[in-house]
């Protein structure tokens, strides 16, 4: 092989290699937008049941003085 084909041959590989990395970190990247996604909405869930307790027990609240 010639030096030339040598070269070509080096330069094509390494943008196969950039290729595949370029690929694997979009997919991580997606992944860890998915995580965040499934993460942030977790905690607006957890928000929403401490609101609901706090509403709750202000209900027991209310029941038990209306009750005296």
């Amino acid at each position: 092989m010639s030096r030339h084909s040598l070269i070509e041959q080096f330069c094509l590989i390494q943008l196969q290699v950039l290729s595949d990395r370029e690929s694997r970190l979009r997919k991580e990247l997606q992944d860890c937008m998915i995580q965040r996604e499934y993460l942030s909405h977790f905690l607006m869930e957890l928000d929403k049941d401490e609101e609901f307790d706090q509403l709750a027990a202000i209900i027991k609240e209310i029941k038990i003085i209306e009750e005296e």
